[in-house]
């Protein structure tokens, strides 16, 4: 157990230093009474306490983050977590939960890669050496993504004086081909069609579907919806990524209504609670696994009843929905796609969502 200091000295928590009649010494105990780092010196050595007294310091600070200046990476990777966790709801630079979820998942292939090492010994070689067995896997885009979270984690280092900077610093990105997938009128008539027919989980993803082309949405919105969301005057989404967006209002067509309409009368077990509206059989919130497992199922559904009127089908994912919608608006016409997506600025919808073959436009006269 750590006592009270007999008399205020200027050191951080848990930093001790003694003044002997031939040594000073000067470390930072643990919480287990064991000495994490312990340094000494003469003591008639004024600079050499100074140097000691500063690097002590400085150690304990980094110590206060998680991270030990001797410890590996896979240590500054839980570091960055933590720090990530620490941050208040809300804040802007905290990632959203959706984000981090699957950051935690990429951060185990980093800590395969580099776990083991030193972070002062990561070099850019390192990074390109990761993102070309990533190439080689056919994960060139997973890799970048990879790498992307490995260069923040590392800029966190230099943030606590854990590194004096970053090696990852200009590391150039793998050329990826962008999936241009757009699911067509009859691929999600079919899935819809399908899912009514089998009932109970894949008629509910089915109607997930159609909600996330009809309000292009993402995937972790349309999951996270919830009942009292459903007004007078359409669906109210909230941004799924930044909290501080404002909410959009998707307004009733007639279409829309019928399809929350349908979602709604989806009969559930009897203990199923009334909170969201594309909730599981028991009314909980989907799981990520959880729903993939459903989608799986609908999916493989579809194929064997195109395979057998032989007809064209893909499967498609619920994130594939949205470029679907907005690309259907600006086919139409209409002017309010950026709106529709809660996205502030023109570069999303053209670089990301808009998946027309062929775009039209009138002469100038």
């Amino acid at each position: 157990m750590i006592r009270r200091r007999e008399k205020p000295d200027g050191l951080p928590f848990r930093v001790y230093e003694r003044k002997g009649a031939r040594v000073y010494s000067i470390g930072y105990k643990q919480a287990d009474g064991k000495w994490a780092f312990r340094y000494s010196c003469p003591v008639e050595d004024r600079q050499q306490i100074a140097g000691l007294r500063a690097q002590a310091i400085s150690e304990a600070a980094l110590i206060g983050q998680g991270v030990h200046t001797t410890g590996q990476t896979d240590e500054l990777i839980a570091a960055w977590f933590e720090h990530q966790q620490s941050m208040p709801i809300g804040d802007p630079n905290r990632r959203a939960e959706s984000t981090l979820a699957e950051n935690k998942r990429e951060a185990e292939n980093l800590k395969k890669a580099f776990g083991h090492m030193d972070p002062g010994e990561i070099t850019k070689a390192d990074g390109y050496a990761y993102l070309d067995a990533c190439a080689q896997a056919g994960r060139a885009a997973k890799g970048n993504k990879e790498m992307a979270l490995m260069h923040l984690i590392l800029e966190h280092g230099v943030r606590i004086g854990r590194l004096p900077f970053n090696p990852l610093q200009g590391l150039r990105k793998l050329k990826t081909r962008v999936n241009k997938r757009y699911v067509t009128d009859a691929e999600l008539d079919l899935a819809v069609e399908i899912g009514r027919l089998k009932g109970g989980p894949r008629h509910i993803v089915a109607m997930a579907l159609k909600t996330a082309y009809l309000c292009t949405r993402r995937s972790v919105e349309v999951r996270a919806i919830k009942r009292d969301a459903i007004t007078a005057d359409g669906v109210l989404w909230h941004d799924g990524k930044n909290k501080d967006k404002p909410p959009v209002l998707i307004e009733w067509t007639p279409e829309l209504r019928a399809t929350i309409n349908e979602a709604l009368q989806i009969k559930r077990h009897h203990v199923a609670g009334t909170m969201y509206l594309f909730g599981n059989m028991k009314g909980q919130r989907y799981t990520k696994g959880g729903w993939k497992a459903v989608l799986d199922d609908l999916m493989f559904d579809c194929v064997a009843e195109a395979e057998r009127r032989g007809i064209s089908f893909a499967r498609f994912s619920l994130q594939e929905c949205r470029p679907k919608g907005a690309t259907d608006k600006l086919n139409a016409g209409h002017s309010d796609a950026k709106d529709a997506l809660g996205h502030t600025t023109d570069r999303m919808l053209g670089q990301v969502y808009d998946r027309r073959q062929v775009k039209k436009a009138a002469p100038v006269r």
